[in-house]
């Protein structure tokens, strides 16, 4: 009998740990989705930014795009979203016209895809445009693609605090600057969270930011 009682003991304690935990990754979970749920009306900027990993944005943007001459776009990234009467989608995508010899551009595009699922563009704006002097990054755009430019915007932010800088895309260059698509969030009790292109500098001693421009994700205040 009492090996019999010390083995429904042992039972009933791993029982409870095994509810435990459960209770602990739910509410965890919970906590996550919470977390990354957008507000309605809000542009959310994603965590997860690789096409693989938001297929709703994907596919409306393929929707929108279904048909389109003139102009092709791969995209490189999901940005974010905004829910409204159905949801705004916005991409990072490298852009080129179909013509022979054409250069690519990195532009940022907006899908609206609506509560029946039709989609469309709604606005795009060129990254560089009015830049003057300034190329597009012809090759591989992902940072750890491109060990010259993530040192220099590497060293450019030692040293810095208060806000958290993560680097989406290398997107341009001029002479020994680097343009970079960043999502910057601000460490504070409320955390405010923006997407700006960076630029930055190599100086015989490091690196150096020289502007930070914050983009409008609704494009509304943007060229297009």
């Amino acid at each position: 009998m009492g090996c019999r009682g010390r083995k429904n003991y042992t039972d009933a304690t791993e029982t409870q740990t095994i509810i435990e935990s459960q209770e602990s990754a739910e509410t965890k979970e919970a906590e996550e989705t919470k977390e990354s749920a957008p507000v309605v009306g809000a542009w959310a900027i994603n965590s997860k930014t690789e096409p693989g990993e938001n297929i709703n944005a994907m596919a409306a943007f393929d929707k929108a795009t279904e048909g389109l001459v003139g102009y092709t776009y791969t995209v490189m990234a999901v940005l974010g979203s905004q829910i409204v009467a159905g949801t705004n989608y916005s991409y990072l995508c490298r852009a080129e016209m179909v013509v022979p010899d054409a250069k690519p551009e990195y532009v940022i595009v907006n899908v609206y895809e609506d509560l029946d699922g039709n989609a469309e563009i709604t606005g795009s704006l060129s990254l560089l445009e009015g830049k003057e002097g300034w190329e597009y990054n012809d090759i591989n755009p992902f940072m750890n693609e491109n060990s010259d430019v993530k040192a220099a915007f590497d060293k450019a932010l030692d040293g810095l605090t208060g806000a958290e800088y993560k680097p989406i895309a290398y997107i341009g260059y001029k002479d020994n600057s680097y343009a970079v698509l960043t999502k910057i969030t601000i460490t504070s009790v409320e955390p405010l969270t923006s997407l700006s292109m960076v630029y930055i500098t190599k100086t015989d001693s490091g690196a150096m930011i020289d502007d930070i421009y914050d983009i409008d994700m609704s494009l509304e205040n943007e060229r297009n």
